[in-house]
């Protein structure tokens, strides 16, 4: 047992505990599901569940989580991954979730657009109950897309492990897991085709190591899109991806400085 490491982690967590009294969670509320998911991981226990109300730019939010999930939530809830609307420089009317998890960042995005239509997609099967169940929640009239977006439309296997926010396709190494299941994979022009929308304004993208794929095959549907945002994982790199997308008028730039790759697209012309 390492007590320097797990005194910082200690620190960590109350940390984020007071920053997320400050958006209206209980006092120990984090702490309490941070441990209470560690103990039972030790255990070999199932995970618990737990809600919470948040209040995110003036509005509340109802969310359903279990503690694997508690990274994802500080990520986009305390350090604002997802953030975009000043550079944007325009108010997106359609918004596409592809790698939607349970749902905080197509949640957070509805508050900084509360017009916006929202689609999403998640092939986990472990998330997409949780995922339909925090937008319904919070009157968010999603569709959602049980499926991977990639490429091409077919089937694959997806690989995963006890952390339900990195399944992974078995198309690219980004992650090795124990366990796999078969899920379909469609495209965005059969989602854009389904929806009946003309165009996505802004695409946010968490696929765990799936960019080269999607954007480097098949990729004339990003003339529709107007921004994206989206996180670029280490088995490519920004400057590949940034070359996928420079000759639909795009040009990609960090964005923020969280515990998350997250790169923002938007167009130069």
């Amino acid at each position: 047992m390492n007590i320097a490491r797990s005194l910082q982690v200690f620190q960590k967590v109350l940390k984020e505990d007071r920053q997320f009294r400050a958006l209206g969670c209980p006092p120990g509320w984090f702490v309490r599901l941070h441990y209470h998911g560690r103990l039972n991981d030790r255990l070999g226990r199932p995970q618990p569940w737990s809600e919470v109300d948040l209040n995110v730019a003036g509005r509340n939010l109802h969310l359903s989580l279990a503690p694997p999930y508690l990274e994802g939530l500080a990520g986009i809830f305390i350090e604002r991954e997802y953030d975009c609307a000043a550079l944007l420089g325009f108010a997106p009317k359609t918004i596409l979730d592809l790698g939607a998890n349970i749902g905080f960042a197509s949640l957070y995005l509805s508050t900084l657009f509360p017009q916006a239509s929202i689609a999403t997609v998640e092939p986990d099967p472990r998330n997409v109950h949780p995922l339909k169940r925090n937008l319904q929640f919070n009157g968010v009239n999603a569709t959602t897309f049980e499926a991977a977006a990639g490429s091409g439309e077919g089937t694959l296997q997806l690989r995963f492990g006890d952390d339900p926010m990195c399944s992974s396709l078995e198309t690219n190494d980004m992650h090795v897991h124990p366990s796999a299941t078969s899920v379909a994979v469609t495209t965005v022009p059969a989602i854009l085709a389904k929806l009946g929308w003309s165009q996505i304004d802004l695409l946010k993208v968490d696929i765990e190591g799936g960019e080269d794929d999607l954007f480097s095959k098949n990729a004339d549907w990003l003339s529709k899109v107007r921004a994206i945002i989206m996180e670029i994982h280490p088995n490519t790199t920004p400057e590949r991806i940034g070359g996928y997308l420079a000759p639909y008028g795009f040009k990609v730039n960090r964005f923020g400085s969280g515990r998350e790759p997250v790169y923002i697209a938007t167009r130069q012309n």
